[in-house]
């Protein structure tokens, strides 16, 4: 719409609110709207560009082809930096201009929200995050030399802060890639030597968070009446473990202005894409702290269905026709029924038929961009019946079923090894293959903010999974003493909680949090656990990667359950013993296999939570609960046995093969067959 420096249009606009109004006369429309400036506008500001790592330069890239605004996003492209004042002063003026005069529009009396953009993709991920380090321009040194100013005061703080006696504002530089990838303590930065790359980070996080919350406080303002702001962000799994380079690290930063509605992020992409039968589909972020805070979540479902057709190359393909169409109608209702579970919601995102094709394959390259991804007869029944369930549930008060929680924490990771090539490698096995996990062992949990677990009822909850709780300060401490270690639950303390503070890295700190006597010792060899299962074959659990420091307990608890690390210091992984109002759990490296939670919450030291059927038998079955509904799927069909949590069981009947059937959660009674 911003043409050329004088030149500003609301055509285009308009027949955007025009084409959905023709298709849907009483349609309420939520504009997508990017705040990258112009090309025009990035050539007369050339410093206001972003820039990467020193010798890394910006790659003009020439489409040859017709092409998206954004398609070279995840490359090296030529972009706004982040925190160039010029352009939200020039962004947000065009952005109220245009609140200003749309909203004066007929067109402008369709749309009900704007969704602030920027960033990779419009996702608010800084330029080049997933292989590469940013910003180095001059707007992001300007802006950290003021964000200092403004933490510190004066340079005697941060001298000893960064316990460097020359350092000063007026000379201070953007960290480098080395010292970026300068870890002091092994996979953890330690406070009192990398407290410049601790900062430079937090700064990045907080800059991105103030510029979504800046222009929706924009839209809010100069909007003729209440409109809808929402952004991409609040991303916390599938992350390519580079949180800290790009990731959404100040949810509770936005989680607490009033000026923005809601968050959306695509759902997550791996481990296990959420659409090959038998996978759980996932949402991206920690939905449960968003709506404790009382703002909205929206997936976007940007799942391609898998494409064959009845006939192929002249010959019969009915079979395997029939089985895509029943496999994609399996995934379609799974993936909508999960966020609904977790009080949240969801939009169909369509690539459309443009000739791109996210997951090509030679029984559908010739038929690849012809067809919309939801063109199908099949597929808007499924999706009719999908949007009639859901809109009975919009007025029924949304509970949670889970009894289990994970509790995760974003600060963390200014804390933690991040530089590429070799980033932390427990990171990504917390994140995003333990919850895989949990998935597939069928109970229905949370995920939850550290930050949020005071504003929590903690009371359905009969374990408590501490994640990536590595940093915590004497208030978290006290919150976690005084609320969660109670009522009989189990606590599970993952590898080295509370290690930092902050302040220092503390290793006595460790045994303080957990309760056990803990000895820290160093490794060149990933650790590897065994675990003698029932069927006296043992199962290994292996961490991704060398972690230093390890942590360990030397003596034996009596009456305990122990696993040693395999050829390790002769330490004990995993250990457990009563304390009084909880039991309390040390494990040592992360556990990422089904099996290993199930034996833990149903084995001889239970923790009580409940499983909606038998791991055993039910090998690629995903389970969510949440809302009244109960959903299964599953990649098998036939008869499955369903463990409802009032103590009754039920039967569900399903054709063999990808199948996906809601339950009410009560009753067990089929509301979608």
């Amino acid at each position: 719409m911003w043409i050329g420096p004088d030149q500003f249009s609301l055509d285009i606009a308009k027949r955007q609110i025009q084409g959905a109004l023709a298709a849907c006369p009483d349609a309420a429309v939520v504009f997508r709207f990017h705040l990258n400036p112009p090309a025009w506008w990035l050539a007369q500001n050339p410093t206001e560009q972003v820039a990467y790592e020193p010798g890394t330069p910006a790659q003009v890239f020439e489409p040859l082809h017709l092409s998206r605004i954004v398609q070279d996003d995840a490359g090296l492209p030529v972009r706004v930096s982040l925190a160039s004042e010029k352009w939200r002063s020039d962004a947000g003026a065009m952005l109220a201009r245009f609140c200003r005069e749309f909203s004066k529009t007929h067109e402008g009396d369709a749309l009900i929200g704007i969704h602030v953009a920027g960033g990779v993709y419009g996702e608010w991920h800084q330029w080049g995050f997933i292989e590469h380090e940013a910003d180095f321009s001059q707007p992001m040194q300007a802006h950290f030399q003021r964000w200092l100013r403004e933490k510190y005061g004066d340079e005697q703080a941060l001298q000893k802060s960064w316990n460097d006696p020359a350092a000063s504002f007026a000379t201070v530089e953007i960290p480098t890639p080395a010292e970026r990838a300068t870890v002091s303590g092994g996979l953890f930065r330690d406070p009192q030597k990398d407290q410049k790359t601790i900062d430079y980070y937090r700064c990045q996080h907080e800059l991105v968070a103030d510029d979504i919350l800046h222009f929706c406080k924009i839209v809010k303002e100069n909007w003729n009446r209440p409109i809808l702001t929402g952004a991409f962000y609040g991303y916390f799994f599938s992350m390519f473990n580079r949180q800290a380079a790009g990731g959404h690290l100040e949810l509770q930063r936005v989680l607490a202005s009033p000026w923005i509605d809601y968050l959306s992020a695509p759902q997550v992409y791996y481990p296990d894409d959420g659409y090959d039968p038998g996978e759980p589909y996932r949402s991206r972020s920690l939905v449960r702290s968003i709506t404790l805070h009382g703002k909205l979540w929206l997936d976007e479902y940007d799942q391609q269905p898998r494409r064959t057709f009845p006939v192929l190359n002249g010959k019969d393909n009915a079979e395997n026709y029939r089985r895509n169409v029943q496999e994609n109608i399996a995934a379609l209702r799974r993936n909508v029924l999960s966020p609904l579970t977790k009080g949240a919601g969801l939009w169909f995102y369509d690539f459309g038929p443009s000739g791109m094709n996210l997951h090509r394959s030679n029984e559908h390259d010739i038929q690849s961009g012809t067809i919309g991804y939801w063109d199908h007869p099949a597929y808007l029944a499924e999706i009719k019946a999908l949007k009639t369930l859901a809109d009975s549930l919009v007025h029924r008060p949304w509970q949670s079923a889970a009894d289990v929680l994970v509790v995760y924490d974003t600060e963390v990771f200014y804390h933690m090894k991040s530089a590429l090539p070799d980033s932390c490698p427990i990171s990504s096995q917390v994140v995003d293959w333990l919850p895989l996990a949990l998935y597939y062992a069928g109970v229905a949990f949370d995920a939850v903010h550290l930050d949020d677990l005071e504003l929590l009822d903690l009371s359905p909850y009969r374990a408590v999974i501490f994640a990536n709780t590595w940093l915590l300060d004497a208030t978290e401490k006290q919150v976690i003493r005084e609320k969660v270690a109670q009522g009989g639950r189990h606590l599970f303390w993952i590898y080295a909680p509370g290690f930092s503070d902050g302040k220092a890295l503390r290793p006595e700190a460790v045994s303080e949090v957990t309760g056990f006597e803990l000895e820290r010792t160093f490794t060149d060899k990933p650790p590897v656990v065994p675990l003698i299962l029932e069927d006296e074959f043992p199962e290994y659990q292996r961490a991704w990667g060398v972690l230093n420091p390890l942590f360990g307990v030397r003596n034996k608890i009596p009456a305990s359950f122990a696993l040693d690390y395999e050829h390790a210091f002769e330490l004990q992984a995993f250990t457990f013993k009563k304390e009084v109002g909880h039991t309390s759990w040390f494990v040592g490296i992360p556990l990422t296999k089904a099996s290993w939670w199930h034996f833990f919450f149903l084995g001889r030291h239970n923790a009580d939570a409940h499983f909606y059927f038998d791991f055993s038998f039910h090998e690629g079955s995903v389970i969510y609960a949440g809302g009244g509904l109960l959903v299964f799927h599953t990649k098998a069909g036939g008869e499955h046995k369903i463990n409802l949590k009032n103590g009754k069981g039920t039967v569900v009947k399903m054709p063999m093969g990808a199948g996906t059937v809601a339950l009410d959660a009560e009753t067990g009674r089929v509301v979608l067959e």
